[in-house]
């Protein structure tokens, strides 16, 4: 199953996708680079847009932040939150169903694995089987010849 990630998730549960911009909206950072536009996903700014500095904090990036200034209505407010809670919803479900495949494919090597050891077991029971089937048929096979020595000799 391909793994599925969500845009851009950080450490703090939130996420951001990239989204692109009218030129005239265009901003730059502290460095001098063209910002980039984020969406933010949190539950605190669902659907809120922002400009951020265009090279990562970890590395040489100015730490630039503003909003992306937008006004949504309050339905689509509204819509925007529903819709984060669901998808938060679906990728829980989507990781707990991911850990019980992954528990149901250990189990299925486990289970193949024994398959394994039992045929072979079953394959050494069934040697063991025949070869005291021949070795009974020998003993029978002496019986009888010692009954008729015996029988011969009494006679």
């Amino acid at each position: 199953m391909a793994n599925y990630q969500s845009p851009l998730l950080n450490s703090a549960g939130s996420s951001s996708s990239l989204q692109s911009v009218k030129k005239e909206e265009h901003r730059l950072c502290l460095c001098g680079r063209r910002a980039r536009v984020y969406t933010s996903w949190t539950l605190k700014n669902p659907g809120r847009r922002f400009y951020t500095c265009a090279t990562p904090k970890e590395g040489e990036g100015c730490q630039f932040f503003q909003w992306f200034e937008e006004d949504f209505s309050p339905r689509a407010l509204e819509m925007i939150t529903h819709l984060n809670h669901r998808r938060i919803y679906l990728e829980e479900k989507l990781k707990l169903v991911e850990e019980n495949l992954s528990k149901n494919v250990e189990k299925k090597k486990a289970l193949k694995e024994e398959k394994k050891q039992l045929i072979q077991e079953k394959l050494k029971m069934e040697t063991e089987k025949n070869k005291m089937g021949r070795q009974m048929k020998i003993c029978v096979v002496c019986l009888v010849v010692l009954m008729f020595a015996l029988m011969i000799n009494l006679k």
